[in-house]
């Protein structure tokens, strides 16, 4: 719900908080009550009723529609449409946060690049996806913020990972960051750590150090001249190929400007029954996959990882079991098709279809690729 609501055709601004002592302000509402229940009955959709909120919402540029109810009890109420934008109005955004978002406005406009905060992505006819701040580098590369500072807003793992995931449906990589220790360990997507900071400290010029989720990748060779043991604790080695992550410092700045320009890029490290995910330089990524064999297909390995979890470096034998490319797929089966139109991840075009992770794929593009 909200306090203030405009209706966009006819320019009428009402603030609920008058009802109960303003007449004018009631009639008002009774008007646009009639016509919005008026266009409810005709099925008009709430996003095409021209009711908007005009209180928080507006404040951050944020266009959210509402629409009218009376409660039996004879209340006016004006509702959001969707809940995160009545969310917004419960709780406000702190100055550390809006801190941060001025930072990467800040960072990525000093670096050339396009960015904007609180970014709504159209994901279907009257949905869309909301990211803190977005970086775009103009040749397609869209890096969306989130910034998460409190432990309790965090509704679990699930809403993490299918919000990174979204992001990733929708063309935009995920970047979270966070001054907590506890989220910064978790592994639902890349994550990356700052102190602790006041606003005040966050918004200034000076150096923000990242202390986590940056790393360099040493790939090295297991045999007599290497100076680790080998990860499966052979006493002799077995001559493949290893990857070890090192911590590595970089200032926050620099992470916004290099996320964005592709020199810096996500990595999905495998490590014994574990999946970590964590940032690396581009050259890093590319050597590691390259002893790989070639990215990991991380989509429908989850499970089986967790059930071989582990501290300990990569294996000489990995006990990962990667995903192996499905070279037919039952497209008449309901689980490869969904009411929402998407990208196609490979050509662009709006499907119905999803491959066998459900993403978004041409069945022409997705058995093209498999018969690669």
């Amino acid at each position: 719900m909200a306090n203030i609501v405009l209706h966009t055709g006819m320019n009428i601004r009402i603030d609920l908080n008058k009802l109960a002592n303003d007449s004018v302000t009631a009639t008002k509402f009774d008007v646009l009550y009639e016509l919005d229940r008026m266009d409810a009955a005709n099925g008009v959709p709430v996003a095409e009723r021209g009711i908007r909120c005009a209180g928080v919402c507006m404040d951050r540029n944020v266009v959210a529609w509402m629409y009218l109810r009376k409660q039996p009890n004879g209340r006016r109420e004006a509702v959001h449409e969707h809940r995160e934008d009545a969310d917004r109005h419960t709780a406000p955004m702190s100055d550390e946060h809006k801190a941060y978002q001025a930072r990467i406005i800040r960072a990525a406009e000093e670096g050339g690049f396009h960015a904007d905060t609180e970014v709504r992505t159209s994901t279907a006819p009257r949905k869309w996806f909301q990211t803190d701040a977005v970086v775009e580098n103009g040749s397609g590369l869209r890096i969306g913020w989130e910034i998460q500072l409190s432990s309790a807003d965090v509704a679990g793992p699930r809403s993490i990972r299918n919000r990174a995931t979204k992001a990733l449906q929708y063309g935009i990589t995920p970047a979270w960051h966070t001054d907590r220790e506890n989220l910064a360990r978790r592994t639902e997507t890349q994550w990356t750590r700052s102190d602790n900071l006041p606003a005040e400290v966050i918004r200034k010029t000076g150096v923000l150090r990242v202390v986590s989720g940056f790393r360099a990748l040493d790939i090295w060779r297991c045999d007599y001249r290497a100076l680790y043991p080998c990860p499966n604790g052979r006493i002799t080695r077995c001559g493949k190929m290893h990857g070890t992550p090192k911590p590595r410092d970089i200032d926050f700045d620099g992470l916004v400007r290099k996320t964005a320009s592709g020199d810096v890029v996500p990595v999905e490290f495998l490590d014994g029954g574990s999946i970590h995910r964590f940032w690396v330089v581009t050259a890093d990524r590319e050597r590691y996959y390259d002893i790989l064999g070639g990215a990991p297909q991380i989509a429908g390995a989850e499970k089986k990882l967790k059930a071989h979890a582990s501290s300990n470096a990569p294996t000489c034998r990995p006990q990962v079991t990667l995903v192996p490319p499905q070279r037919t797929v039952d497209w008449s089966d309901r689980r490869h098709w969904d009411a929402a139109r998407m990208p196609c991840r490979y050509c662009g075009a709006a499907t119905n279809l999803r491959d066998p992770q459900l993403r978004p794929s041409c069945k022409v593009c997705h058995e093209e690729r498999q018969s690669a």
